[in-house]
This record gives structure tokens, sequence and C-alpha cells, in this order.
């Protein structure tokens, strides 16, 4: 069989790709007619016939979960074509992990081709699938080397005090500039006027949620014309220096049955009922056996285990006998992190994490 002397030999019927990214749309030579001119050009000079250009506008190279590249390949495997043809290999991903997965998927065999009007690329020997691979990953190399100036500058005009993406509630970008040419932040008296609302609201006693459920009812919404939440009322307060979020540490899990026993054993003394000892367990993160949270019935099983010398005291008895005896917070800590106790979160138990397990309620 006489081998392929032109890309018209194999080549015979394409189905064109082009994409831009948002960034690139206004660039010279990478908008869309312009790449949909170049494969025009080309397929027809070689006598190739191009049956349809699938187009992506504004979409990343970072992911091959494209529609106009899905729609593409799609023609490929119903057979519509035989060839991919694009104007660059960037055009087509910009990811060397995706560029591999669509060359093993398509174009590793005798049946797809792939074609780049940049570079000639060629997928039926090794040399070309070689040069394809350089060629990707200088582009993922590009892609990177990009994202990393952009945060670069970004980081440098926060160290700066420069303001960056949407203003935040309360004040707005004006038309007027800085001597550096960046827009200014000034009062939105709109805004404002509903800042005072919250910050009003909350000094006459009302919770977060209270002061959403006001402004709701009053037809106001945040600046992204939303319903207000909790979280963006308790920012907005912070920002006024009005409020001071507050993050109690959760008390340590305790997966230790014989420790749960004793704890449940302690609250019968205090003549808690099994009902109250299971509401007590649950909430101070004992965890039962194949259960969520624990019972009646369960508690009464827990209170049935034997009692023996071998029992480990749990962290938070551990740290009423040290209190009892005079010893402070932070030795406290110091102690339950040498018999091996871990903290909440993990690492060094502080006063604060010590005081919250003397008093969990």
């Amino acid at each position: 069989m006489k081998a392929p002397t032109s890309v018209s030999d194999v080549a015979s019927v394409a189905i064109g790709y082009v994409r831009v990214s948002s960034t690139e749309q206004a660039q010279e030579g990478v908008s869309l007619e312009v790449q949909k001119e170049k494969l025009r050009a080309y397929c027809k000079s070689h006598r190739i016939r191009l049956i349809d250009i699938k187009v992506d506008e504004g979409i990343s190279g970072g992911t091959i979960e494209r529609p106009g590249l899905q729609a593409a390949l799609w023609a490929l495997e119903r057979g519509h074509a035989n060839t991919l043809v694009v104007t660059k290999l960037d055009r087509l991903t910009r990811s060397v992990k995706d560029l591999c997965s669509l060359v093993d998927r398509f174009f590793s065999h005798e049946q797809f081709y792939l074609l780049s009007l940049c570079g000639m690329i060629n997928t039926h020997n090794a040399a070309g699938r070689m040069m394809m691979l350089n060629l990707a990953n200088y582009a993922q190399f590009e892609r990177e080397l990009v994202r990393e100036r952009t945060q670069e500058a970004m980081n440098h005009l926060k160290s700066q005090g420069v303001a960056l993406g949407q203003a935040r509630f309360g004040f707005q970008y004006s038309k007027d500039v800085d001597a550096n040419g960046r827009r200014m932040l000034v009062a939105c008296p709109e805004e404002r006027a509903t800042v005072r609302l919250i910050v009003s609201l909350f000094d006459q006693g009302h919770n977060l949620s209270e002061i959403a459920r006001r402004l709701d009812q009053q037809g106001k919404r945040t600046k992204q014309g939303k319903t207000w939440r909790s979280r963006v009322i308790a920012l907005i307060l912070e920002r006024e220096g009005c409020y001071t979020p507050s993050v109690r540490p959760r008390a340590e899990k305790v997966c230790d049955s014989n420790v749960s026993a004793a704890r449940a054993r302690e609250l019968q003394a205090q003549g808690l009922s099994l009902r109250e000892i299971a509401e007590r367990l649950t909430k101070e993160r004992h965890i039962p056996e194949r259960a969520k949270e624990w019972h009646a019935a369960t508690v009464r099983g827990l209170l049935r285990r034997p009692v023996g010398p071998d029992v480990r005291k749990s962290a938070a008895e551990v740290a009423r006998l040290l209190r009892d005896g005079g010893a402070s917070l932070r030795q406290i800590g110091r102690a339950l992190t040498e018999q091996g106790y871990t903290a909440p979160r993990g690492g060094r138990w502080h006063p604060a994490t010590v005081m919250h397990l003397l008093d969990p309620m």
C-alpha cells in the first residue's frame, strides 16, 4: 500500500475547531473570525473538505469539557469527519494531561487525525507525537506563568491598599481616579443608609437572623440583589466595628466506649435520666458504636459495662481533677498533651480550649 505523501492524502474530510478565552477576545490574530478564515484557507489550498467549524467563545483552555470541542469530537466518533483541524495547539488545550487523553482516545491510531496550522502537528509517528507534547508542555507553562504574574500583581496591589474586585456593601467605584489612574471608592448613600439601619437594629438587641428578616421585609437587598443572610450581616457589622465573631472551640470527639461509660455514670450520679444522659453524651460529642447519637436504650447498655482499673478517663475528667488540684489552664493543657489527649482541632491544648473542656455548656 502506498504511504501518504501529503496532508490531503490522509485528511479528506475535516471538522474545524476555534476558541478564544475572555482575555484574548480583543487580541489581534486570535479572534474567532481570524481563526475561521485561516482554517478555510488552509483546507481549500490542501483540497480538504471542511464540513463545519465548532466554536467555544470565552472559555479557558484549561479543560476539555467545552461544548464546541465536545461537538467536534462527537463528529469524529460518528464518522462525519476523520480530521480535527485547529489554528494552534493551544486552541485545542493548554493542559498536557488533557492532550495526552485526547491523543490516547482519538489520535494515536490511523482512524482520526489532528492537524495544527502552526507547527503542522502529525500524530501518526513517534516524532510527531513528541513534538506535539513538547508544544503542549510549553502552552501549559505559559498558562501557569500568566497565572503567577496575575497573582503577583494582585498581591502587590493589595499590599498598597488598592481595592480589588467588587466594591463592598456601602461603597461604589466613582468615575474619579487617583494618581495611578485607578477608580476611587466612594460612599453609596442608599447602601450607607442600610448599613446605619443594620447597626441601629443590632444596638437595639436584635440578633443577626432578626436583622436579616427585617431587611427582607422592608424590601432591601444585598449588592447582588439577593436576600440577606446572617453571615453577610455579621461581615458588615464587623467592618463597622460593632461586632466581633466568636469562635468557640469544639469539644473533642470521644470514640472510646469505656470513656463514654465513665461519663454516663457521672451524669447518672447527678440524677439525670437515661434520656437526659443520652442528650448530654451526644452534645459532648461522645460517638456511639454503629450510630450517630445516643438514645436511652444505648445508654442503658453503656451503664452496664464493667468498671475496671484500666478504664481511661476522659480529657474532661482529667482536666477537672487537675483544676480541683489548683493547676492553671496552661498547666492542664500541657498535662493533657503529655498524657496523649488530642485537642479538638489537633495540635496543642490552649487555655481557651481547656476552659471550654471544663465548661462545655
